[in-house]
This record gives structure tokens, C-alpha cells and sequence, in this order.
């Protein structure tokens, strides 16, 4: 029997391997499509994950019109037929499908053409990703992802034996990025990831966390072990990384917490890590910290409120409420939208400042959680200002917690779902800490979001070196100008300088403009020499509470 006469007498199990390969694909699930009749086959995975009853279908629009989120049937019906014919086969089609639990996921699709020569039938083979669920892979590096570290550590956590967790992140490291661009330094993150790699025994585990940083966990290790491998770790970055002819040495800052028995959570023992972390970064010059002595050292006044609040999170956010400060046209005065901003406060607490926890809760996992209530909270309560105000717009922050996430994407458009809010009235704010991501991970979510009409706005531009980076690749719509540039400027002749040319910018590239601490008759008259499109400050009104705000517009 020759080869095709073998596979053709084996055709009966074709249906059977691609479910198994369906099966072994975890998240991702198959369906065919025959061009010529445009009937579909579907593969018991999808069947089971979306909750169909058959296997075939004569008309494959009427199925996936029951799954589809009504606002998005357009794109699918759109973009099929059109791979029907071959066009864009390798661009990615994203759209809601609702599982067989009701709820609604992002789901990417992945396809390409399959003819028969002998026959001339051609089917499309679609392939579809959960975006909702994070890899345990981390495809820059091939390391272990921020998921599996997470499950790592609270299987490591179970096992009852004394462990360290480290976390390191590569100093100035966006500054190679401007340099020398993005592929050089995602060389330069992979042949890391390498050294590290070289560096593990059966013991040890390393993982890529967001932007250039790491974490390890090292089982059965104490102090002298811990503080061994992160001089190790010091001593082969000095000597450089290689990447296109270039030897580039790198220095870290490093956190780390050592565990004899621990009982709590795996987030609430990394967010430690990364306390420890950030500690090293901005008030030891990059020295390892570990949290054990930090503790001994600051005293638990602040530790124990930093607690508190993250369990505030875990138990519904609770304690947080949502204030608002408006922002209104630089020409007028006028009010066209607010900034939401969280607020804390709880017995015997009181109203605790923001500035006091959000710089602890942007390094712990909770914070993703915690701007998923700030951003529902905003839209539910402003909702019913557009029939007041119909062009008001919520400016809302969103940390490099939720945007690193790829769940984030579909949390927030169920939100808008949810709510019933516009989606081009949401104006996302990214936040300092999002500028430590790669370019390209920003640039995709900015883009992704435009697509539904979402405005996305550059907060405290400026502050930072990353800030033109982001705005020079990422269509943003809007830049804030931090409210350090406004302070002085009447006198100051740089800020003056700065925030002309700033504002000049981004008129030319028809990016819309925001002024803040706009806190005077005289600085607000002053500042409108500069035609920037938004003012925002206590000149306007402090943070107020939705009712007060409805008051303020009205």
C-alpha cells in the first residue's frame, strides 16, 4: 500500500487527532470551514467550552451569532469571508464569545487555508485563543511567566520548608531602549533570561515577571544562600550582556523576603518582594533589600496599614470609594469631564492619603484588582452625567498591574457592558509605573483599545524618561502635563520653554492637551498663551464626591 493510499484508508480518524491535538492545546480550541459550502465542523473542545450540541453546521453565521457579543458580530462577519478568500490570514481577529456559563471572554482568532488538490475543496481553519487566561510561558524569554511564579510560589508555600523569594529588575534599562530601540534590548532581556537559566539547580526556579524584571524562588534556603546567589547574580551582569556586537554591562536593584513557615497567600508574600524591591530602587541605590530587616528597621506602624489595605482589597475593595476632580476647557472654564481618583478610609484609620498607599499597591498583584474597582465605580457613578452633559468624558488611571494582564482587555469592555457607558466617554490614564513595560506591549493595548473607541492619555508626561518614548510610538490621544511644570512657571523661563514646546508637540500630532494644578485666577489666564486643550486643578475644584460633581456641572 503506498502513502496516500494509507492516508486516505485512515481518513475515518482525521476528526478524532484534531480533537486530541484540540484537547492537548489548553485555551485554545478548532473549528473548519468548507469555502465552497460554508458549512463548519467543530471540535468536541469547542462544543463543550461554548456549550454546543452539534458537531456540523449548515450555516456556521447563525452559530457563532449566538455566541458572539452582539457589538462585535459586525467584525466577525466582516473579517471571515474575507479570509475565506485568503486576505488577511495573518492579521488577528479579536472579538467577545460568550461560554457555556454565559459569560463573556476575548477570544483572538488565528487562521489559514487548507485545499484538497485533488478535489479543489478548500476549508479555513480557525483557530481561537482564550486572551483572558495568562501564559505560563513568557514568549520574549522563554521563561517561566508572572503566572506560573504565582503558582509556583503558592505550591512552594504548601510544601511548609524555608524558602527565598528575590526579585531584581535591570536599572535603567529604558534608557537602552531609547538608544538603541526595542529589538536590541529584547536581545539583551533574552540572553539574560539565559544566564539566569544556567544558573538553576533542582532547587531554584526563575521566572519573567513585568517589564526587565525577574523573580526566583529558592527552596531549603537561608540568609548566607540567598545573599550568595544574588552577589553571583551582580557579578555576571557587570560583566556584560552580548547582544549585536555589543557588550553591555547591567547593574540591578533587588528584594527579596526569607520564609521559615508561612500560612498566607501567594500574592500577599510577591507584594512583600516587590515592597522590598522598590525600596532598593529608589532609597538604597540598588542595594538588596530584604524585607525581614525592613521590617525590623521602619517599624510595623505603616507594614500593619499596608496590610490592612491589601486585605481591604481582598475583601471587595472594602473601604475604597471613588472621588472625582474636574477637568474643564482651558478657553472657558467649562466642565467636560472629571478625573476618578481612590480614596480609603476606615476605623480606626480614618482618611488615609493616597500618596501613603498606592506607591505600596502598585507593586502588589491586588492592585489589578483594586483599579478594576475604581474603573467600575467611575462608571456606574457618572453614567448618568451624559444626560446632564453629553459630552462628558471620566478620565480613569489604570496601573501596570491591569495593563500587563491580557485579561484586563476583556474586563474592561464587560464593564462598559455592565455599566451601559459609552465607550469613547472612558478615557484611560496610564499611570508612571506602565512606562517600565516594553514599547511594543504598550503600543498593542493603546491600539486595542482605540479600536473600541476608548481615548488613552499619557499621565504625568514628562516625569519621566520613558514618557516621549511611549508618545513618539503609541498613538496616544492625550498628554497630562505633571503639575510640577505648572508650579513656578510664571517665573521660570525652562518651564515656560518646556511646556510650549510640549503643547506645541502635541497640537501637531493632534494629540489633545491637559494642564494640571491649575490652582489661580492669574495662573489660569497666564496658561492660556499656551492653547492647551484642558486645564485641571483646586482653581476649578478639589476631589469632590459624585453628588457634589453633578452639583458643579449643573
Amino acid at each position: 500500500m503506498g502513502e496516500q493510499e494509507f492516508w486516505q484508508s485512515n481518513a475515518r480518524y482525521i476528526d478524532a487527532m484534531i480533537n486530541t491535538v484540540n484537547t492537548l492545546a489548553e485555551d485554545t480550541y478548532i473549528y473548519l470551514l468548507h469555502i465552497q459550502q460554508e458549512r463548519a465542523w467543530f471540535s468536541e473542545t469547542f462544543k463543550a467550552h461554548f456549550g454546543l450540541h452539534d458537531t456540523y453546521a449548515a450555516d456556521h453565521y447563525a452559530v457563532m451569532r449566538g455566541l458572539i457579543h452582539p457589538e462585535d458580530q459586525w467584525e466577525y462577519e466582516e473579517g471571515i469571508p474575507e479570509r475565506m478568500q485568503g486576505i488577511n490570514l495573518d492579521r488577528e481577529l479579536c472579538v467577545r464569545m460568550k461560554d457555556v456559563f454565559g459569560e463573556y471572554h476575548l477570544f483572538s482568532f488565528h487562521t489559514d487555508l487548507v485545499t484538497d488538490e485533488e478535489s479543489g475543496e478548500c476549508y479555513l481553519l480557525v483557530l481561537l485563543h482564550n486572551e483572558n487566561v495568562l501564559p505560563k510561558i513568557d514568549a520574549r524569554t522563554d521563561l517561566y511567566s508572572q503566572a506560573r511564579f504565582t503558582a509556583d510560589l503558592d505550591a512552594t508555600i504548601k510544601g511548609d520548608k524555608p524558602f527565598a523569594v528575590l526579585m531584581i529588575k535591570l536599572e535603567r534599562f529604558n534608557n537602552l531602549n531609547i538608544i538603541y530601540g526595542n529589538e536590541f534590548t529584547n536581545h539583551i532581556l533574552k540572553e539574560t533570561a539565559l544566564q539566569f537559566i544556567y544558573m538553576m539547580d533542582e532547587d531554584s526556579a526563575v521566572y519573567r515577571l513585568d517589564g526587565p524584571k525577574f523573580g526566583f524562588i529558592f527552596r531549603g534556603c537561608g540568609r548566607e544562600k540567598l545573599l550568595s546567589f544574588e552577589q553571583k547574580i551582580r557579578e555576571r551582569l557587570a560583566g556584560g550582556i552580548q547582544a549585536d556586537n555589543r557588550r553591555i554591562g547591567l547593574k540591578i536593584c533587588a528584594g527579596a523576603i526569607l520564609i521559615d513557615h508561612y500560612a498566607g497567600r501567594a500574592d500577599d508574600l510577591s507584594s512583600k518582594a516587590a515592597y522590598a524591591l522598590g525600596h532598593s530602587e529608589t532609597e538604597h541605590q540598588g542595594k538588596l533589600i530584604i524585607f525581614n530587616d525592613e521590617v525590623q528597621t521602619v517599624g510595623n506602624v505603616d507594614l500593619e496599614l499596608m496590610k490592612v489595605i491589601h486585605l481591604s482589597v481582598r475583601e471587595g475593595c472594602k473601604g475604597f470609594y471613588v472621588e472625582y476632580q474636574p477637568i474643564v476647557v482651558s478657553k472657558t472654564g467649562r466642565i467636560v469631564g472629571a478625573e476618578a481618583l481612590v480614596r480609603w478610609c476606615m476605623e480606626p484609620y480614618g482618611i488615609v492619603s493616597p500618596g501613603r498607599f498606592i506607591e505600596w499597591m502598585e507593586m502588589d498583584p491586588a492592585m489589578y484588582d483594586l483599579g478594576n474597582f475604581v474603573l467600575r465605580t467611575a462608571l456606574q457613578e457618572t453614567v448618568e452625567l451624559l444626560t446632564i452633559l453629553p459630552e462628558f468624558v471620566v478620565n480613569v488611571n489604570v496601573s501596570a498591574r491591569q495593563m500587563e494582564r491580557e485579561e484586563f482587555r476583556g474586563q474592561v469592555l464587560r464593564i462598559l457592558e455592565e455599566t451601559g457607558f459609552p465607550a469613547d466617554h472612558l478615557c484611560l490614564e496610564l499611570t508612571e509605573r506602565c512606562r517600565d513595560m516594553p514599547l511594543e506591549v504598550i503600543k498593542r493595548e493603546v491600539e486595542f483599545f482605540q479600536r473600541y473607541g476608548i481615548r488613552m492619555a499619557m499621565d504625568d508626561y514628562g516625569t519621566g524618561s520613558a514618557s516621549s518614548g511611549i508618545v513618539l510610538h503609541a498613538p496616544m490621544d492625550e498628554i497630562k502635563l505633571d503639575m510640577s511644570f505648572i508650579r513656578g512657571i510664571t517665573e521660570d523661563v525652562k518651564k515656560q520653554a518646556m511646556v510650549k514646546s510640549i503643547v506645541d508637540f502635541a497640537n501637531c500630532c493632534g494629540m489633545s492637551t491637559c494642564l494640571e494644578g491649575v490652582e489661580t485666577e492669574e495662573l489660569q489666564n497666564y496658561l492660556r498663551l499656551y492653547q492647551a486643550t484642558w486645564f485641571q486643578g483646586y482653581f476649578y475644584s478639589k476631589p469632590v464626591g459624585i453628588e457634589k460633581l453633578r452639583e458643579l456641572i449643573l
